[in-house]
């Protein structure tokens, strides 16, 4: 089982110019295990645009990396040719260390469909956009509006406002 961990209590808009800046706890958990560690905290943005990029590139057939940005820490995304329609991946959670010529330690795997990773991520993107909605933090929300799936329907807030209207 795969579990996408951002508390939205502890997101923080550190600063918005030149660049938005959000910081926060970010981890995952596979089965039960969390990596890097509980609470852990890092970059929320990047991580979760790397993360977009990996599924996409995973959805493609290709083996993809994301990545926390503090630390040697990484996931990787293997696709499993035996169910290419279905579109499921092995993930593989790895801690760098010291060499990375090493190729690093594998300290959490599971296998779960790359449709459960991307709705994990929507959902995540959602909740910070309705958390951005509320704490009336504009460039934050417009940024989240351009990761969402544009497959996926607008966001609605409970004023009627959308995440694609800012």
């Amino acid at each position: 089982m795969f579990e996408l961990n951002i508390p939205i209590e502890d997101v923080v808009v550190d600063s918005r110019r030149p660049q938005l800046y959000v910081s926060g706890k970010v981890w995952i958990t596979i089965d039960g295990y969390d990596f890097p560690g509980h609470g852990w905290t890092d970059e929320v943005l990047p991580f979760l645009g790397s993360l977009r990029t990996a599924i996409g590139e995973a959805r493609s057939g290709e083996e993809a990396d994301f990545y926390f940005w503090e630390g040697n820490f990484f996931v990787k995304l293997v696709p499993i040719p035996v169910a290419p329609d279905a579109r499921y991946v092995e993930v593989f959670a790895v801690h760098e260390g010291a060499d990375p010529e090493e190729g690093g330690a594998v300290e959490a795997s599971c296998v779960c469909a790359l449709t459960e990773l991307d709705d994990l991520l929507q959902a995540k993107i959602g909740e910070l956009s309705r958390w951005a909605h509320d704490h009336q933090e504009a460039e934050l929300l417009e940024f989240l509006s351009r990761m969402r799936d544009r497959r996926s329907t607008p966001l609605r807030f409970a004023d009627g406002a959308s995440a694609r209207s800012y």
